[in-house]
């Protein structure tokens, strides 16, 4: 998908989630509830995984502002953009009666496909794995 400029939004939908495993790389931050279509997935390891799909169902998540760019290097490293286990890529997201261009990290189907993924039937991480919304 490719759209305008993200600016310094960033879209989570799992692990770096408020109160995630990971929320702590983004604490002090501005955040609020935000969505996006597509498939989310469970890794083996245990981590989950956004495939973008217009006709998708809406996938629940956070919309984030980042403070400094220097916070998106720092994501890349930690999400394994270098590797090629994520890309960061620009989507388009739904939050509080508006629409934003934001970053994202997302897995294309064949990454799921091969790594064996299994894909949700909800579309809420949180949910999911910590049994609240």
């Amino acid at each position: 998908m490719k759209h305008g400029q993200p600016g310094n939004r960033l879209f989570v939908y799992g692990t770096l989630m408020s109160g995630g495993q990971s929320g702590g790389l983004l604490r002090g931050l501005r955040v609020q509830p935000a969505r996006t279509r597509g498939y989310l997935y469970r890794m083996p390891a245990g981590y989950p995984a956004l495939v973008l799909a217009d006709d998708g169902p809406w996938i629940q998540g956070e919309l984030v502002e980042l403070d400094t760019s220097g916070r998106l290097i720092l994501l890349d490293s930690f999400e394994g953009v270098g590797q090629g286990l994520y890309s960061r890529e620009v989507i388009r997201v739904a939050y509080d009666g508006r629409s934003a261009n934001c970053w994202a990290y997302v897995m294309t189907a064949k990454q799921v496909r091969a790594r064996k993924a299994a894909r949700l039937k909800g579309n809420n991480w949180r949910r999911y794995r910590w049994g609240r919304t």
